[in-house]
């Protein structure tokens, strides 16, 4: 545990370090980052009971309660660990895996598994083993099982993935919890499978693969024979590369009537749900999209959003779409006209449904400046009455709130961005800002209303009386193909021009004071920091550069990273960012440790010595470079961390050193 001291520390460091802009009290580490005290509500299939995420001694249990009588009957934990994800297999039984919150690399290894428990909190037992115990057994490797969905009729049983037979591929089990006993389902699966989709009997019927060497996404299908019910070969349907630009077609669902329902950018930008024969191998109806964002899959073939099933048989019922703000779009037509209801009745909000088998619907409601509340509703009355609230006693007017930028980049491209002001901003106040950056980069930034990543962080920061603006940029995803394809060789070019653009967009707008601003991010948005100082030695008075990509050939051909083992994510890298054999010396031209020399503002660095992402030598090797430049930055690396501060010591430490060097730069501190 971190000593008190530091985290009251944190807590009144404003007085010291925030511009003069506000009166009200910054948020304290626990408000922002500390454990909630209601998480990942869930009813039970008949709407009875309630399984929630609760602390207990600084760590996470799971509480079942009563919604009879709204009191929590049985806390269930496992000593040294946090409880991660959870499911009912009915209304008696529910599995379980472990996490390690607030933790480092070194604890990480207690996470996973997976376990089953009565909802009286007795007859629990492991089903699975965490990681730690896999490894202390000898595994050459990492081995986990989790959960895929329930079984319809069985409260004993449920369909999990693993990849245990092959480390390339998933297979599917059916598991009796009971016994333990589990039934493959795959076996004579094509290889290299990394996602399954079963029909209502639970028969796998589409596998999504990679190609061998990592860069092509292959659909493969098989059909079942209509008397005996068994499956037929595996045939391929699809064989697709998304960063060369070819339409991608990902199936969602299989129904009743053979079917698929599938996410495609066949002849558009975006992707969208179609229906697709594929004993005709003809493509039906549009039944979903969206004109700017993609639906259920991104331009990559990954998940975006979230698929909404049945409660019951896990039928596809509709999408979280993660727009401007998150957008719930339901094909089924009393779940649309309910979700109508609910919006209406709590207005400004994220309201999220979760329905059982009776009248009683929970509702998980959250805004920008409300953290998650939970709401129950009668289907019969449409009365809905409070439940929780994940932070009670929190006081909302002390959150910032945050507003929605459709900007356009300089050749065209839509660009969104959210800002964040503080609390008690005047308008048209000139603020000192930092421009947060999201790593990845080919991964969906921050959410409006989020509550982690990007999101606490810029809430953390917005309470301490800075404007945060965190922008989206070719190569984020969610935004279709075009953004996706535009990112292709442009590390440090056409991707630092985005950012350049949104900036100047809320400079011209009055917003931001030009002569206070930084820029922040970490892993890849650690790079992006690097060189926007680089590229604009007098635009910024400060970086600040988390596990940063420094030396693109040296990540590429580092043994170090992670990289070298993931031949998927290698291949796909070296196709997006540059090849550092035949591109090497477009990829050191655009390399802030070859910019140093540039580099004219202040930089804080912080990395974890045991990252596998982005090696510490990368970092190092910045710091170096900057050290010969004569700009000595400041520096924090921590023994057992990874790829991001995970344990609360060293990210409470890691705070109070960016807010002094804030503070010092564009804060109250800061020589004009």
């Amino acid at each position: 545990m971190r000593p008190a001291s530091l985290l009251h520390r944190l807590a009144f460091l404003l007085i010291l370090a925030a511009p003069p802009a506000l009166q009200a009290q910054p948020l304290s580490y626990q408000e922002v980052f500390g454990i909630p005290t209601f998480d990942r509500a869930q009813l039970s299939p008949s709407g009875r009971h309630l399984a929630v995420l609760v602390p207990a001694h600084g760590r996470r249990q799971l509480a079942i309660m009563d919604l009879e009588d709204r009191r929590i009957s049985t806390r269930i934990g496992v000593p040294g660990a946090d409880v991660g994800s959870v499911m009912w297999l009915g209304d008696q039984r529910l599995v379980f895996s472990l996490a390690q919150l607030g933790q480092n690399r070194k604890t990480l290894a207690h996470a996973g598994g997976l376990y089953v428990v009565g909802r009286d909190g007795q007859e629990q037992r492991r089903l699975f083993q965490t990681a730690g115990e896999w490894f202390a057994s000898g595994a050459q490797r990492l081995v986990q099982m989790w959960p895929q969905q329930r079984v319809p009729g069985s409260e004993t049983e449920l369909i999990v993935a693993a990849n245990d037979v092959d480390e390339h591929s998933i297979d599917l089990y059916r598991l009796e919890v009971t016994s333990g006993k589990r039934q493959q389902l795959s076996s004579k699966r094509p290889a290299r499978v990394r996602q399954w989709v079963l029909d209502a009997q639970q028969r796998p019927r589409v596998a999504i693969a990679s190609s061998e060497d990592g860069l092509d996404l292959l659909i493969h299908y098989r059909d079942v024979d209509a008397k005996s019910g068994e499956p037929g070969p595996w045939r391929e349907l699809w064989r697709q590369r998304a960063s060369r630009g070819d339409a991608l077609a990902v199936p969602l669902s299989v129904e009743a009537d053979g079917r698929l329902l599938v996410a495609s950018n066949e002849g558009r930008d975006t992707m969208a749900v179609r229906e697709y024969d594929p004993a005709l191998g003809q493509w039906g109806e549009t039944l979903v999209e969206h004109p700017r964002y993609d639906v259920a899959v991104n331009a990559l073939g990954e998940p975006a959003g979230e698929r909404l099933l049945h409660e019951a048989h896990a039928e596809l019922l509709g999408f979280l779409v993660e727009a401007e703000k998150p957008l719930y779009l339901w094909m089924d037509e009393s779940r649309r006209a309910l979700q109508a209801l609910v919006d209406q009745a709590l207005p400004g909000r994220i309201n999220a449904l979760q329905f059982s088998a009776g009248p009683r619907v929970l509702i998980r409601s959250h805004a920008d400046t409300q953290p998650p509340r939970w709401y129950l509703m009668d289907r019969g009355s449409g009365r809905i009455e409070p439940l929780f609230d994940s932070r009670p006693g929190l006081d909302t007017k002390r959150l910032p709130a945050t507003e929605v930028l459709n900007l356009q980049s300089r050749d065209g491209l839509p660009l969104l961005a959210y800002l964040m002001k503080p609390p008690g901003a005047k308008p048209g106040q000139a603020l000192p800002a930092v421009m947060l950056v999201h790593g990845g980069p080919w991964t969906r930034g921050a959410v409006w209303g989020d509550e982690l990543g990007d999101m606490d962080t810029a809430r953390w920061l917005a309470s301490r009386g800075y404007a945060v603006l965190l922008p989206s940029f070719r190569g984020s995803t969610g935004f279709g193909k075009r953004a996706l394809l535009a990112s292709r060789g442009q590390f440090g070019l056409t991707m630092q021009d985005d950012l350049d653009d949104v900036l100047q967009a809320l400079l011209q707008r009055g917003d931001l004071d030009p002569q206070r601003l930084c820029i922040m991010g970490s892993s890849y948005g650690g790079y992006a920091s690097l060189m926007a100082v680089a590229r604009q030695p007098e635009r910024f008075r400060c970086a600040v550069s988390g596990m940063p990509i420094s030396d693109l050939p040296a990540l590429l051909e580092s043994g170090w990273s992670d990289l070298s083992v993931n031949k998927r994510a290698k291949a796909f890298w070296v196709e997006m960012a540059g090849d550092p054999k035949q591109q090497r010396a477009a990829l050191q031209a655009v390399s802030p440790v070859h910019l140093a020399d540039r580099i004219r503002a202040k930089v804080m660095i912080f990395a974890g010595v045991d990252d596998q992402r982005t090696p510490l030598e990368q970092a190092e090797g910045m710091r170096r470079a900057l050290q010969r430049a004569g700009n000595e930055p400041l520096w924090l690396a921590k023994y057992g961390e990874g790829h991001g501060f995970h344990l609360s010591q060293n990210r409470g430490e890691m705070l109070e050193m960016l807010e002094r060097f804030l503070a010092e730069q564009i804060g109250r501190k800061a020589q004009p």
